[in-house]
């Protein structure tokens, strides 16, 4: 196999008007740096309403709220698609919110990714829910999207399986675009990566089938943010 792709490229070398094959590639040299200037000096206040403005124009709905008023703004937005049953990530911005307590008092379904679980009862509980909620670790201004990783007390699932999900996100977290997120998630190597990272940009749709766009095909129907100041 490495033979063949030897030979394969320095056919490639050839065909280019080279002896030689190089080392290693030719260092990517970008004469701009757009992707690190877009957005630079934005406050954060005006990073909010570009993220807002990106989101909504992808159909998703989007809520503001102080630290107090999380859980009341997370009680709306789920009673939006339905009363439940209801899945939940086990996460620390929860607990220090008293989430989880609140929302048993709102909804007789509520499941939470439990460890002591199986993986399998913790996914069933997820296709079993109406709503997922979950909270990212980072949100992108330009394109409306938010940050997902799965660890021990929270899958994917959370938020895949169910048809309608809400997304927590703190306002702190906004930031302009995928360079800033690579450049975060870079950082997080050197702690360790988690098994699963997905860049979540609203509802899931596809118009491969006649160009005609539908909603919910690998993924929830409908979305909704949560942005806590």
């Amino acid at each position: 196999m490495i033979e063949g792709k030897e030979k394969f490229i320095r056919r490639i070398a050839n065909c280019l008007g080279r002896n030689t094959v190089p080392d290693a590639p030719t260092p990517l040299i970008i004469p701009h740096t757009v992707h690190h200037d877009y957005l630079k000096n934005g406050g954060i206040d005006e990073l909010e309403k570009i993220f807002i403005s990106s989101a909504e124009a992808a159909g998703t709905a989007v809520y503001q709220c102080e630290s107090a008023g999380l859980n009341e703004t997370i009680v709306n937005a789920v009673a939006a698609f339905g009363n439940g049953p209801v899945v939940m990530a086990d996460h620390d911005f929860f607990s220090e919110n008293e989430t989880y307590k609140v929302l048993k008092d709102h909804f007789a379904q509520l499941k939470i990714w439990d460890l002591n679980l199986s993986r399998e009862e913790n996914i069933a509980n997820a296709e079993q829910a109406l709503v997922g909620i979950a909270k990212a670790e980072l949100a992108l201004a330009e394109t409306g999207t938010v940050v997902m990783f799965s660890h021990l007390g929270s899958g994917r699932s959370v938020s895949l399986l169910p048809p309608y999900t809400v997304t927590v996100v703190r306002k702190q977290d906004i930031c302009p675009r995928l360079t800033q997120a690579m450049s975060f998630l870079r950082k997080q190597i050197e702690m360790r990566l988690p098994p699963s990272v997905n860049f979540i940009s609203g509802a899931s749709s596809t118009a491969d089938i006649e160009l005609i766009r539908v909603q919910g095909v690998h993924g929830p129907i409908a979305v909704s943010y949560i942005i806590v100041s």
